[in-house]
């Protein structure tokens, strides 16, 4: 017979509970909590939302743009009604991301193109409310369930779509809202190119190999932490890891590629820092800093050659023609820049215009930091690097941190606490390379770990009902309160 929870550690108001005796299953707000919300409801806007956002272009190429705006919205308004009935404050969470978003707003004032900067804006809000609602409704458990299955689900629906395409239509499909007739058009332009057996690129729901290879390291990151964590049985974490390997190989990703090879060694470095005491720290910091200078001089020297190596060209595949073309417009408005307008609008002549390659009009620079610089000048960089930082900070101090409980004994480690800090390194590294960082997907999964790093860091939460073992089946009681340390 499992125990019963003590009262100190039962989040949330009273509420109804079972004919046992047990609670409703509700979600753990604190430090938030004003309110309450049913856990599975929060679990599954946070899968779903994760899952529509990182399937990409999966969503306007099947239902057109209208179906994939009626889509979002509907998301939207489910997390709304879910932020009213769970009533979290702004209290506790980062300033610098609300400074970021109301300079955004505030370059309307002198946007070149205000048609597109407001619209802009209300969708970056919206989905920085979205990150907020599942960071103040789950626990960091619950989210790394819920990025886990979003991300798990993206990978098996894209090996299936790609198979479809290849045994069944076998040839290459474009968007359904798109009619080129016989034309022959860019590859880039093709929601599937039908190469999954033919040794080519596969773009997955994305529709976008490097999307879809970032969503393979995402996976793989969560996945391997689940196992860490106990939260999902071997067989089927092994499984799920080969999975992501296949699709990551078959995707040919360089940026994603050097994404993980980084996160791998962020791993083994964290684990390196959180087994030496605090006060003994200091040499290995300062090693670890020696490092990285020599490391970043060679990788800034052998850029180009390993770009070339593995066929990008010396430019790693023309953004390097794009970053100049950028850089063109902030020299003539490097203060405040152009205006946000996010991601580019076709429409737009001054972008539209500005990145071509073999027949395709690129609508990013392909560089999250000069982006920023070139849409809100200097003083919005800053605001933004402030946010990205602070969010490595707290993600790194989560990871490596020595915590003790009420009676000062050390606790032991927790898997989940790399969990944020990998997921943000991912996301770091392939924002030098693309401009994803300010939009759809990696926007909000960012965001969400901001946020909920902000409102608390991985074991200073009371545990919630979701976040019992998942394994072994024959232990499956909910860890209530919290254990003995030792």
């Amino acid at each position: 017979m499992r125990p019963r929870p003590p009262r100190s550690h039962r989040p949330g108001p009273a509420r109804a509970q079972h004919a046992d005796g047990y609670p409703d299953p509700v979600t753990n707000t604190w430090p938030l909590a004003r309110g309450t919300v049913p856990e599975r409801e929060a679990f599954a806007f946070a899968a779903t939302t994760l899952g529509v956002v990182f399937a990409g272009d999966a969503v306007p190429n099947t239902l057109t743009w209208v179906g994939a705006g009626i889509v979002w919205a509907a998301l939207a308004v489910w997390g709304a009604t879910i932020v009213v009935r769970a009533k979290p404050t702004i209290a506790r969470t980062p300033r610098s991301l609300w400074l970021f978003l109301g300079w955004c707003l505030l370059s309307l004032l002198w946007s070149h193109w205000r048609f597109a900067t407001l619209p802009s804006i209300v969708v970056q809000v919206i989905c920085a409310g979205v990150a907020f609602t599942v960071a103040s409704t789950l626990t960091w458990r619950r989210i790394l369930d819920a990025t886990s299955l979003a991300m798990r689900w993206v990978l098996m629906l894209s090996l299936v779509f790609e198979a479809f395409v290849a045994v069944v239509v076998r040839h290459p499909i474009a968007p359904v809202w798109t009619d080129y007739g016989d034309r022959k058009i860019p590859d880039a332009f093709y929601f599937s190119r039908a190469e999954l057996f033919t040794g080519g690129r596969i773009q997955g729901l994305p529709g976008n190999a490097n999307l879809l290879a970032m969503v393979a390291l995402l996976a793989a990151i969560a996945v391997a932490v689940q196992w860490a964590e106990g939260r999902i049985r071997r067989a089927r974490a092994i499984g799920w890891l080969v999975v992501a390997a296949v699709v990551f190989l078959l995707t040919s990703s360089s940026t994603v590629a050097v994404a993980a090879v980084v996160v791998v060694v962020v791993l083994f470095v964290a684990r390196w820092i959180r087994a030496t005491p605090t006060e003994q720290r200091t040499p290995r910091y300062l090693l670890l800093a020696a490092g990285a200078v020599v490391v970043g001089a060679v990788g800034a020297l052998a850029v180009g050659p390993v770009s070339e190596m593995l066929g990008k060209g010396t430019d790693a595949t023309g953004r390097g023609e794009i970053w100049a073309k950028v850089l063109g417009l902030v020299d003539q408005h490097p203060v405040l820049g152009w205006g946000w307008i996010g991601y580019w609008w076709p429409s737009i002549p001054t972008l539209a215009d500005l990145a071509h390659r073999k027949g395709v009009t690129y609508l990013q620079a392909h560089d999250a930091y000069l982006d920023v610089w070139m849409q809100t000048g200097i003083i919005g960089l800053v605001l933004f690097a402030v946010y990205v930082l602070t969010t490595l900070q707290r993600g790194w101090s989560g990871a490596t941190r020595i915590g003790y409980d009420a009676r000062l004994e050390q606790r032991t480690f927790d898997p989940v606490s790399l969990f944020p800090l990998l997921v943000v390194v991912a996301l770091l590294v392939q924002s030098v390379a693309e401009s994803r960082l300010l939009y759809q997907g990696n926007w909000i999964l960012f965001a969400l770990i901001a946020i909920k790093s902000r409102i608390v860091l991985v074991g200073d939460e009371p545990v919630s009902v979701g976040d019992g073992p998942r394994t072994p089946p024959a232990r499956r009681e909910f860890r209530w309160a919290a254990p003995e340390r030792s």
